[in-house]
């Protein structure tokens, strides 16, 4: 991530608009075992980007975008002896006009 002049946070990635940043707008923190899934954490944090109710993020259907249930299952799900998963690594996916970023320690950004 690089911040610019003003102090606003930007952030290189590929496709996206024209120049390739993307503006920071939106942070949540998924915690396993927690209140909210990984979906409602994801969708929680994309509604407040677009100052919606997360009820009214239908268009595009998050699923769409990104196999939840894969990524829970590759950062936060139980290997195959049963011990918690350790995985490492950043999941990127567009949403509409968002670029959204699951990191495996449970940060999930929301850039515009």
């Amino acid at each position: 991530m690089t911040r610019t002049s003003e102090g606003d946070d930007r952030v290189d990635v590929d496709g996206g608009d024209d120049d390739g940043h993307w503006t920071l707008v939106q942070q949540a923190r998924y915690e396993q075992g927690g209140s909210y899934d990984l979906t409602a954490t994801i969708v929680g944090a994309i509604a407040e980007a677009k100052g919606v109710s997360p009820m009214e993020l239908n268009d595009p259907v998050l699923y769409d975008c990104v196999d939840v249930a894969a990524l829970e299952d590759a950062f936060f799900g139980p290997d195959v002896s049963g011990r918690s998963r350790a995985g490492l690594g950043t999941v990127e996916f567009t949403f509409g006009n968002y670029r959204v970023t699951v990191k495996s320690d449970g940060w999930i950004s929301v850039y515009e």
